[in-house]
């Protein structure tokens, strides 16, 4: 069966002080939980998350990391460094890294090898912009973001990939699609790993949805078949909410929800 997540995504926000007192209010809400909760933190702050989450069920997470071992890149973070403040995740290809510091999909791929050499879990971020969607490029898009990003990949490695489809139309608009888009979407995306290996490796890893998931949508998003989790951007910077989000996950029942096609 496959493991359920729900991760959220802090970007460029909370200091230390911040995520401590986070991470105080949400631990007890959370003690019970069934699905694997990963917290992306801004880098400098893994540490003192990772101290925070011990003994829990909360795994942390790099938001980015280089493409290289070492080397001259200021401001940058290797795979080694991540590990040895104590991230087991680390967020790759998400659409802003794609959008806003140009990295293209053979760049996310170098970035997932790094990742799996560094034994870490790799939260492996696809999606399409509204351009793409009203253009039907969506299968196009994804087909090349996920053929180009497991490039060279052996099957038994995709044990430690996580593939977070985040529509890039959809993120912090409020908007999320309609049920049939996101079930399509996700069939999609399965096809894609059912041609590059086989239909039980693709069958096997998790496929999550991102994009202004809250506190409301997402016990319907819990419900679609095949979505295996959430992958929440601002709303998960609140522990009550982002609590609710993870008790949606937890209660899923096993009758499929209704598909919406309008």
């Amino acid at each position: 069966m496959r493991k359920k997540y729900v991760i959220a995504n802090f970007k460029m926000n909370k200091v230390d002080e911040e995520i401590k007192n986070y991470l105080s209010t949400l631990i007890p809400m959370v003690v019970s939980a069934t699905s694997q909760i990963v917290l992306a933190v801004p880098n400098v702050s893994i540490k003192t998350a990772v101290e925070k989450v011990k003994g829990s069920n909360i795994l942390i997470a790099g938001q980015n990391l280089n493409e290289n071992d070492f080397g001259t890149f200021t401001g940058e973070v290797n795979g080694e460094m991540l590990v040895g403040v104590g991230a087991e995740c680390v967020v790759v290809g998400h659409s802003e890294r794609r959008n806003k510091f140009n990295e293209t999909n053979e760049l996310v791929n170098k970035k997932i090898f790094k990742a799996l050499k560094n034994s870490l879990i790799c939260i492996f971020c696809v999606g399409e912009t509204l351009y793409e969607r009203k253009n039907q490029l969506t299968a196009q898009v994804l087909q090349q973001q996920i053929s180009i990003g497991l490039k060279g990949l052996y099957a038994n490695e995709l044990n430690h990939i996580v593939i977070a489809y985040e529509p890039v139309w959809a993120i912090g608009t409020g908007t999320i699609p309609m049920d049939v888009e996101i079930l399509e979407t996700v069939k999609l995306i399965r096809n894609i790993l059912t041609d590059m290996y086989d239909a039980k490796i693709a069958n096997d890893v998790s496929v999550l949805y991102g994009g202004s998931v809250n506190e409301t949508n997402c016990k319907k998003i819990s419900k679609l078949s095949g979505v295996d989790g959430v992958f929440v951007g601002g709303v998960s910077l609140v522990p009550e909410k982002f609590g609710q989000i993870i008790s949606a996950f937890d209660t899923k029942k096993k009758e499929k929800m209704p598909i919406e096609n309008k």
